[in-house]
């Protein structure tokens, strides 16, 4: 085992002064022995059981670098930042910052930890509702064909949960314990508070609706492009040219449909049909695109019947006609 390989080894598994800290930093920012440094680190990496994988590993060490600029010397950092390859970064900076603040102290217990959580899916039908607690007894409903995956246990140093569909959510606050939402495009991450998370796959827009509390908006593609909400915004992702629009919203509307109601604002044709489909377990037939330049913004009352909607919306779209069946609704 080489000289560096002990170092880093040692380092990584014990704690020491600050003043060790910052001798071991200048040491292994030093330029020689680079790629004995690179090999050690790629070797304690795969000790712990990370993978290799280069979008994963940017992925955790941009979660990372929050932590880094609290805990780590500036110079040394941006300097460590321009001569070492992700992967060895990513590990190497996990071990200067374990040696201050005890993180992996014990690499084989943190295994064990991970390998006894599992993922939980969480599927709604059509036409239904429902509401789950999370394990830190934070509080989410689910809208009609959404689905939410999270851990049976959270472990590390934020809370994680990834939504498809519509999602409204009660976090239990914890400021030193953040939350994030994980959505197609971008995150939302809060420490307590009240919001509703509209993404649904199909559709050309992601919308964050803030009710209670601070939320912070992160875009996915673009890593310094954050947007922080105040109560009543709302956050508009368009998909396809990738702009945001922040706008001033009455939130108790757009958390309405937890108790049956219906509201859409400015809404395309196809994502108010859509809608209709999966809360009312229709599908609908569309034989003309006729309509589909039609925005619409209208408030239906709780469990409006399907009929009273398309009747209002013959009123609201001049030439539409329809008709309704058992489970089938056509438009003409």
């Amino acid at each position: 085992m080489s000289e560096i390989r002990k170092i880093i080894t040692y380092f990584f598994h014990h704690s020491f002064s600050k003043e060790m800290i910052n001798r071991v930093h200048r040491r292994m920012i030093a330029k020689r022995n680079e790629k004995e440094q690179e090999e050690a680190c790629f070797s304690l990496w795969e000790e712990i059981g990370f993978p290799r994988d280069e979008h994963r590993t940017k992925e955790a060490f941009r979660r990372l670098q929050h932590r880094l600029d609290k805990s780590a010397p500036k110079r040394t950092l941006s300097v460590f930042l321009k001569r070492a390859s992700i992967a060895a970064l990513w590990i190497l900076s996990l071990v200067l910052i374990a040696s201050s603040v005890y993180m992996y102290r014990d690499a084989s217990a943190m295994r064990q930890q991970l390998a006894q959580v599992s993922m939980i899916e969480h599927f709604v039908p059509v036409g239904k509702r429902e509401m789950i607690t999370l394990p830190d007894s934070s509080r989410v409903w689910l809208n009609s064909g959404s689905v939410l995956v999270y851990p049976s246990a959270f472990f590390g140093d934020r809370r994680e949960v990834y939504l498809s569909g519509e999602g409204y959510f009660e976090v239990d606050g914890n400021n030193e314990w953040p939350f994030m939402v994980n959505v197609r495009a971008l995150d939302v991450e809060v420490l307590g508070t009240r919001f509703d998370v509209w993404a649904y796959p199909e559709s050309k827009e992601i919308k964050a609706t803030l009710e209670q509390g601070t939320v912070q908006v992160h875009l996915n593609e673009v890593a310094d492009r954050i947007y922080q909400l105040k109560p009543n915004e709302q956050l508009v992702y368009h998909v396809n040219n990738k702009e945001v629009d922040v706008r001033q919203v009455r939130s108790a509307d757009y958390s309405d449909w937890r108790s049956g109601g219906l509201f859409f604002d400015n809404a395309s044709f196809r994502d108010v049909i859509r809608t209709i489909e999966r809360n009312y377990g229709v599908t609908v037939h569309l034989h003309t695109s006729v309509y589909n330049d039609n925005r619409l913004t209208i408030h239906f009352k709780k469990d409006e019947s399907l009929e009273n909607i398309f009747m209002l919306l013959k009123e609201l779209i001049p030439g539409l006609e329809y008709q309704i069946a058992p489970k089938d609704v056509y438009l003409d």
